[in-house]
């Protein structure tokens, strides 16, 4: 029997790259599929012949007409629409969706645990941002968690409980696409990239990919990197800045500015051919739910440099395909970066090592229908 289904998120951008490849899956097997979040006119224009799309706009922060709003606009949708299974993530969304998910009697309701937030805050920002958490747990039938580190860490703080609870295989979402994250072109992008930046040739390539902000441990990146020679090594950072959550210290900001060795290059939908060209992806966040990127950055022959946090601690397997370091720490971090600048063997087993983990636990497909099985379970339907 046809099942309604509907995946909700703040911004297009999480529905494009978390979501929307497991809702294919659904569609392709009966199920009507239905996208709910910001949406521009150009990711209308791409999937709306493809998914039915219900443009919802919602501020990213704190809003406070969104919040005294847009919980009535979800009303009003679930009660047209009488879907059988929602999900949601990223907080705002999640948090104007899941009262009135249950109010409408809708019977499946999953909230997708993909990071907590309120980990980076301290005092009465951390106790709010937590009672949100705990909010949109209770109202939820099912929690999926990214990682089983995080699972165990969100059962301690009372938020969940093993009962409705569960982590999609070893952890993540949906996974690498590999044949987008092609380790067999990597030199050929390598060569693409160096002609764009000549000055990454010949030079140990340190390489970050994200937004640029504080929780994602920016701050300590540069500071790291900055400690090193700059005759032998390079910086790549691909990503914005982030105007929400970025209050970088500014010094070492216009330091790493004027840097010809550090390159800020901002956001680029080229993501696999600006990793082939960096030695050592280092992603040294705050925290995390599991980390697409340091899977990408494993597809794509980098060895890694992570934080020792629930989720990019699972992702790699620490001496063996990546290094972890403490999070909030500056020497360690360098101390790390200078060991895999030093140690080219090293750097060659790490990336040897991540691409064949990458292959075994978190290949796209693998990941999608694992997904599939989960959601499936949840909505007590036989496979």
């Amino acid at each position: 029997m046809k099942k309604k289904i509907c995946a909700i998120s703040t911004i297009e951008q999480t529905m494009e790259s978390f979501v929307i490849p497991a809702m294919r899956v659904f569609q392709e097997r009966g199920d009507e599929v239905t996208l709910i979040c910001t949406m521009s006119d150009e990711f209308l224009r791409k999937y709306a012949g493809e998914f039915h799309c219900i443009n919802v706009q919602m501020k990213r922060g704190i809003s406070l007409s969104d919040i005294l709003l847009k919980p009535f606009e979800f009303i009003s949708i679930f009660c047209r629409e009488k879907f059988d299974y929602v999900q949601y993530a990223t907080t705002n969304a999640s948090f104007y969706a899941c009262l009135p998910a249950r109010l409408c009697g809708i019977k499946t309701r999953v909230y997708c645990q993909w990071g907590l937030l309120y980990i980076g805050f301290t005092g009465l920002k951390r106790t709010v941002y937590k009672w949100v958490e705990k909010w949109l747990c209770i109202h939820a039938t099912h929690v999926t968690v990214a990682s089983k580190k995080n699972l165990e860490y969100a059962v301690a703080e009372g938020l969940i409980s093993t009962k409705n609870s569960s982590v999609i295989g070893d952890g993540g979402t949906i996974g690498v696409d590999l044949h987008v994250f092609d380790h067999a072109k990597r030199e050929e992008y390598k060569e693409q990239v160096c002609h764009e930046y000549p000055q990454l040739v010949n030079k140990t390539v340190f390489g970050y990919v994200g937004r640029i902000e504080t929780d994602k441990g920016v701050e300590e990146l540069l500071k790291a990197y900055l400690k090193m020679g700059r005759h032998t090594t390079a910086l790549l950072l691909i990503g914005p800045f982030d105007e929400l959550r970025s209050d970088i210290d500014s010094a070492t900001l216009q330091e790493a500015k004027a840097r010809e060795d550090i390159i800020f290059h901002g956001f680029s939908r080229e993501v696999p051919k600006y990793m082939s060209a960096m030695d050592v992806l280092v992603h040294p966040t705050y925290r995390e739910g599991f980390s697409m990127v340091i899977q990408q950055g494993m597809a794509m022959g980098c060895a890694i440099i992570t934080t020792d946090v629930p989720g990019p601690s699972e992702v790699i397997e620490e001496g063996v395909s990546g290094l972890l370091v403490p999070d909030h720490t500056v020497n360690e971090l360098a101390e790390a970066m200078n060991r895999l600048k030093e140690d080219k063997d090293l750097r060659q087993c790490f990336s040897e090592a991540g691409l064949k983990r990458v292959k075994e636990k978190f290949e796209r497909q693998h990941m999608l229908e694992l997904t599939y099985e989960n959601r499936m379970k949840m909505m007590n339907k036989v496979i």
